[in-house]
């Protein structure tokens, strides 16, 4: 492969943003706030359910915070992670993820979607911007107050 095209590709800042979406993964397991909070811009808007949007560290962190208490423990898998770049320093990127949840009850519930996110990179390094989970839908949990994927349907409706 030429290295026009492996230029092209922008291989370094495909792996920063992967290792981002791994490190908040990984710090949404461990209940580490402090870690999540490094992906996101500051000014970031996230969506994890319901139309409802949340704007900036100070509200991620007060939601995180109440989903801790009600979560005892979790497992996110992130995989299948499409980035596609908007300028220089931005991008689009599409995943697909699991994501377990116990409660001190021992109530389990998992929910399967995606993240949909636009990332935009400073001095600092790539953060991002925005998130909005979408449901495929979840196992245990009542998917009303979920944003669920709307797929395609045939021409016969099924």
């Amino acid at each position: 492969m030429s290295s026009a095209r492996l230029d092209g590709l922008r291989i370094p800042d495909r792996f920063d943003i992967e290792q981002l979406m791994f490190r908040y993964a990984k710090a949404a397991d461990m209940a580490d706030i402090e870690t999540q909070l490094t992906v996101f811009h500051p000014d970031c808007r996230v969506n994890f359910s319901g139309g409802v949007w949340l704007e900036g560290h100070d509200a991620l962190r007060a939601a995180w915070e109440s989903a801790y208490r009600r979560y005892v423990q979790t497992s996110h898998v992130v995989t299948n992670i499409s980035i596609t770049f908007t300028s220089t320093d931005s991008a689009n990127t599409e995943s697909v993820v699991t994501a377990w949840h116990r409660d001190p009850q021992g109530k389990e519930w998992t929910l399967h979607g995606r993240y949909v996110d636009t990332w935009y990179k400073s001095p600092e390094g790539w953060k991002m911007k925005t998130r909005e989970i979408i449901a495929a839908g979840a196992v245990g949990r009542d998917e009303s107050t979920l944003t669920m994927l709307q797929r395609l349907t045939l021409s016969d409706g099924h």
